[in-house]
């Protein structure tokens, strides 16, 4: 077992899920809009990730592989893999949805439920791809980019990154400072995601400099821990992969955590309970900023409740 669980934690924050699901917002005023807003995202976090991963707690480690166009994210996946299975191509993006890639072993993980999220729902949302290259207990899930100026692009990019256990974030030295990606890393370290980098293409002459600033910048954003990663520029070998001398550092660590369920354990561990927390943190700070015109009192005190017996629950259950 990954996390604290049972019954009492799932149905507490099922409570607090269907008590937001019913807010309403009769009036336009400015803190309804901005109370609206963070009600989204608080259900998307417990609809794409807290809730699934509480009702799946021995599911494979789910990890996101991501970052900007043309950053390089699908080779990475096809690199680890081992052969294409989600295709690289001069058209940006050249993701437009998600593809799923896991051990045959996992299908079932990922086919049975109705719950939305990557663990099941509607088949047209994600691509999944069953390869015995990939090790079991572990399924990547090559994101769309995400900057794209698409919303049916875009969409699916960030709820990948919203569902992940971990995200693989993908950057290269022409695109390691853009503004996007760096609200979306503060974001995830805000609610404690795990998250690893990979440096992509980057020429030799440039490396140390490139490395030293990318470290600088994710301690800043609260990821001094992140894993970091990088891929030299290189051509790609005849197989449409990157060649074992660039990819080593990549598949080493890749290899490690597939071969450690402790270390697993411990991502996504971390992870559900930081984006527990966030909810709880989020919900507070809501209804404190919010007035009586966007939330009247028994709403108040049925929110507080609900966010109270999930403290409690996940409390008992540890």
């Amino acid at each position: 077992m990954v996390q604290p669980s049972g019954p009492g934690v799932y149905d507490a924050l099922s409570a607090v899920r269907r008590l937001l699901d019913e807010l309403e917002f009769p009036f336009e005023f400015a803190s309804a809009a901005a109370a609206r807003r963070e009600r989204d995202e608080l259900l998307a976090l417990l609809d794409l990730y807290i809730l699934p991963r509480l009702e799946h707690p021995d599911a494979p480690l789910l990890m996101t592989v991501g970052g900007p166009t043309g950053s390089g994210a699908s080779t990475i996946v096809n690199t680890l893999v081992g052969e294409i299975v989600t295709m690289p191509g001069v058209l940006r993006p050249t993701t437009r949805i998600p593809v799923l890639v896991h051990h045959p072993n996992d299908t079932a993980w990922f086919t049975t439920s109705d719950r939305p999220g990557w663990y099941g729902g509607e088949p047209a949302l994600v691509e999944r791809i069953a390869s015995e290259r990939v090790p079991a207990g572990v399924a990547l899930l090559d994101a769309p980019p995400l900057d794209s100026v698409a919303a049916s692009i875009r969409r699916p990019a960030l709820e990948a990154i919203v569902a992940a256990d971990l995200w693989l974030f993908i950057t290269t030295a022409a695109r390691y400072a853009d503004a996007l990606q760096w609200d979306l890393l503060g974001a995830a370290a805000q609610r404690r995601m795990s998250v690893a980098v990979v440096l992509n293409r980057v020429p030799a002459v440039a490396m140390n400099e490139v490395r030293s600033h990318l470290a600088e910048l994710l301690a800043g954003r609260g990821l001094p821990n992140a894993t970091l990663l990088d891929v030299i520029e290189t051509e790609l070998t005849s197989a449409g992969v990157l060649p074992s001398e660039a990819a080593e550092q990549v598949m080493r660590w890749f290899t490690d955590l597939a071969g450690d369920e402790q270390a697993r354990t411990v991502i996504i561990r971390r992870t559900l309970h930081g984006a527990v927390e966030a909810v709880l943190g989020r919900l507070d700070a809501v209804l404190a900023g919010a007035g009586e015109d966007v939330f009247d009192q028994p709403t108040r005190d049925s929110l507080l409740s609900a966010a109270s017996d999930v403290r409690r629950a996940w409390e008992d259950a540890a």
